[in-house]
């Protein structure tokens, strides 16, 4: 073994790097607990209290397999709710989710599109049409309590409130390693939401289910996806994002690996748009609120850029130290592993390939937001994340709590 400056120089930095890649879902939250003070839980409306008026938007594109459970489910969501209206946009479906809407709209608003135009448009569209105080943005594929709608709407009792989510789980953790490794990424990423709530407000939510006042409400430009870009804009107007963890919604993982490739590009080119977008603004946040987002949702995006030049560093300092055949041959094991893991689906080389080919796809889609300035106004949705119907099984009793 030959040990230079260099080699250590190398060692050190390929550690750095790593830790920079950690930082999200490890010394960010860590940070939180143990420097932010606990901020107070929001004041609640009494469950029986008079709610406030309430508007339900959902975009749907080509939802024949889950349109009409979930239809079913919003009605139900709405008669438990009270004061509330549905409205749901098709964007110009190539499928039957008009057809099986349209028995459907003498109780929802429903529009149809012409032409395909997006589901940030959509959104706007329906927000447009109805008057309400409260909006609630949910997906098609998303499964719910009859009295979701109910419990996140008690927090906006509290006047700092302007937007609450729902915590997401998905459903489907053990039908592959992919949808293994989507599973639990997004138990850490609730995990982070809910420190971030009791301590600086939920820093950006997902589009599964969340509710908005609608004095907050800006609408988004149609080529950038609205969950993340509302969500910020609440941040920027001075208001808090708590989360309602016991408020539990359930979709479906993608299943294949190169499936969630082309969806986490998608996501990842979407995100960085709104980021670099909104900055502006965003950079005039207090440092706290700066801080937790630059730290939640700028370096998350940033990570396999991290991971892939300390790895890098890590080989250059095995060629310097054990020479370069040492170096090609740990090189040709990992390939080995990952190519085991995709083909053969052996565990836990599958585990491995997966993720990898996941950061792939976020790497490459940030690298498209930044350099080719792609947008994905429209896209179809991923194919196994669509079950054949959604269950109606959550929470017949309608409790927030129920599975």
């Amino acid at each position: 073994m030959l040990s230079t400056p260099l080699t250590a120089t190398l060692t050190l930095l390929a550690l750095a790097l790593l830790a920079l890649a950690g930082h999200c879902f490890v010394f960010y939250p860590l940070s939180l607990r143990l420097f932010c003070r606990k901020a107070p839980n929001p004041a609640l409306s009494p469950a029986l209290a008079p709610r406030p008026s309430l508007a339900i938007c959902l975009s749907a594109y080509n939802e024949e397999k889950v349109i009409v459970a979930k239809v079913e489910r919003l009605l139900e969501v709405a008669r438990a709710y009270g004061p509330a209206t549905i409205h749901v946009y098709a964007d110009a479906p190539s499928d039957r989710t008009v057809a099986l809407l349209e028995p459907y709209a003498d109780r929802i608003d429903l529009v149809v599109g012409k032409a395909r135009a997006g589901k940030t448009y959509g959104m706007n569209l329906l927000v447009e049409r109805s008057e309400s105080e409260l909006i609630l943005f949910t997906d098609a594929n998303v499964e719910s309590d009859n009295g979701c709608a109910v419990e996140l709407a008690r927090p906006f009792a509290d006047p700092t409130i302007g937007c609450v989510t729902a915590h997401l789980i998905y459903s489907n953790r053990r039908e592959s390693p992919t949808s293994a490794i989507g599973a639990l990424y997004w138990r850490l990423e609730e995990a982070i939401k809910r420190i971030e709530s009791h301590t600086v407000g939920v820093i950006g939510v997902d589009g599964a289910m969340f509710m908005l006042r609608r004095s907050l409400y800006q609408p988004p430009p149609p080529h950038l996806i609205d969950d993340l870009y509302l969500s910020l804009r609440v941040l920027i107007a001075g208001a808090r994002i708590h989360s309602a963890d016991h408020v539990r919604v359930f979709e479906r993982s993608a299943v294949g690996a190169v499936e969630e490739k082309q969806r986490k590009r998608r996501i990842a080119c979407q995100a960085a748009n709104v980021h670099r977008v909104l900055w502006p603004e965003l950079r005039r946040m207090p440092w706290l609120q700066l801080y937790a987002y630059l730290s939640h949702r700028v370096m998350k995006w940033l990570t396999p850029f991290f991971l892939g030049a300390g790895a890098l560093c890590l080989i250059a300092a095995v060629a310097l130290a054990y020479g370069a055949a040492m170096a090609t041959a740990v090189v040709a094991a990992g390939l080995a592993a990952l190519l085991i893991g995709h083909s053969l689906e052996v565990r836990p080389f599958s585990a491995l390939s997966s993720a990898t080919l996941s950061l792939a796809g976020v790497a490459a889609g940030v690298l498209e937001s930044l350099f080719t300035r792609r947008t994905y106004t429209v896209w179809d949705p991923a194919l196994s994340i669509r079950a054949e119907t959604l269950s109606l099984n959550h929470g017949k009793s309608g409790g927030p709590n129920a599975r």
